[in-house]
């Protein structure tokens, strides 16, 4: 362990799993990794301190009171504190990174929308060079593209211009720009073209790593679309595992025609990410849908824009001006459109617990857990136990950020006069 690595030996918390509460919990933190969890009378006396370290290198902490929970992860992000990943500045992604790291997010999945081809292939490069230049303490771990193969009569925000008519050719180009890098990619099935791009994207994956290149999934979700019922079953076939922030940017449910939220609810393959805000989604509609889809099929995400963290005002998004009032952000020549939202993750927590009726437990893991595995990183992370990755969140009793731990070092640590948090 280096000399300036110290041991994080947090004591008396309660751990949230998030299968199941852990009172007195200690943990112990090192190499980036959790160490030992257990009881006081398991890790007190020994700090779990591995052989070869100095008792000067470890730091305990008393969180008496509070809660531990997994590092949240948002894989639907464009930005937050006045940036967005569009930006040119690779300063705009440490920004927004540190701004959702003081709300609890370990790990956030960049999202970038259409834009022109030349416009698009920059922002990627853009991001790419910064996640591969970027340390083990870097909050942000990814890209998101949402599109450009969408249904540009299902814009929501987005400037329908941008959105490109899919095909092969396209498609492997995003590819070849993002590397592994793409993570994650919104699709809508039913434009014309479409179901095979979403093929095609399932099967690149899988021919690249038969090659022996390294395993890297790509979560294909649908969003922005209109598509029918039944072509839902065939975009699963075609390899969707997804739903963008369902509810929204799609056709309301119908009796008689039923589309894609009625796919969305009722196919249990099928992920969903929702906004969980109270804005975007009443309380009674997320609490329909934490009882059909469960809380091991959301995930929670924000959705944020450059907005999120700044005061109202007038803020740009995807060349379109965004009037954000009470926190709340529209398109200021559409008023009744919602145009991302300002929302963190620990606000949509404090959502589901506070006024959805969902538990800690099952909130932990619709913040974290269910991401870790669209990602791939279900053996990893989402999880608090020995072998995992160090990526935590503390909280208070009022479900407030106190504390970020990423790969085992504080990232935020509120401060006594920090009321922002």
């Amino acid at each position: 362990m280096p000399k300036d690595e110290k041991t994080l030996v947090l004591t008396g918390a309660t751990a949230i799993t998030p299968f199941r509460r852990h009172d007195h919990c200690t943990l112990v933190l090192a190499d980036g990794k959790i160490v030992r969890m257990g009881g006081p009378d398991e890790t007190g006396n020994t700090l779990g301190v591995p052989r070869g370290s100095a008792t000067d290198f470890t730091e305990r902490i008393d969180l008496a009171g509070r809660y531990v929970l997994p590092g949240f992860i948002d894989v639907h992000v464009h930005g937050g504190r006045g940036h967005d990943f569009a930006d040119h500045s690779p300063e705009a992604f440490e920004q927004i990174g540190r701004f959702h790291a003081s709300r609890g997010t370990t790990s956030l999945i960049g999202t970038i929308y259409p834009q022109p081809p030349e416009q698009l292939y920059d922002a990627m490069r853009r991001l790419r060079k910064y996640c591969e230049s970027s340390g083990p303490e870097c909050v942000v771990e990814g890209m998101h593209l949402e599109g450009p193969f969408l249904n540009p009569t299902m814009p929501g925000a987005i400037r329908p211009e941008y959105m490109w008519p899919p095909s092969f050719d396209r498609l492997a180009r995003l590819l070849e720009v993002g590397g592994p890098w793409v993570r994650v990619m919104t699709i809508a099935p039913e434009v014309p073209g479409a179901m095979e791009v979403l093929r095609a994207a399932a099967m690149m994956e899988t021919e690249r790593i038969a090659r022996g290149g390294r395993p890297q999934t790509i979560h294909l979700s649908l969003g922005h679309s209109k598509a029918r019922y039944e072509q839902i079953a065939e975009a699963i076939d075609n390899g969707l595992e997804g739903i963008s922030h369902i509810f929204n940017a799609m056709v309301p449910m119908h009796h008689r025609k039923p589309g894609v939220l009625v796919g969305s609810l009722l196919r249990d393959e099928l992920f969903v990410e929702v906004i969980a805000d109270a804005v975007h989604v009443h309380p009674a509609m997320l609490r329909l849908l934490l009882k059909i889809k469960g809380h091991d099929k959301i995930l929670l995400v924000s959705d944020a824009i450059r907005a999120a963290g700044q005061p109202n005002g007038l803020y740009d998004f995807s060349g379109r001006q965004v009037l954000v009032r009470e926190g709340r952000a529209y398109l200021a020549d559409s008023p009744e459109t919602l145009a991302g939202s300002t929302l963190t993750l620990d606000g949509a927590v404090r959502t589901m617990v506070q006024h959805v009726g969902a538990s800690l437990e099952q909130a932990a893991q619709m913040a974290s857990l269910n991401a870790a595995r669209i990602l791939g990183w279900k053996y990893r992370r989402g999880i608090l136990a020995a072998g995992k990755d160090a990526d935590l969140v503390v909280l208070d009793g009022d479900l407030r950020v106190e504390m970020t731990i990423k790969a085992g070092r504080i990232i935020y640590r509120r401060s006594d006069g920090d009321t922002d948090a």
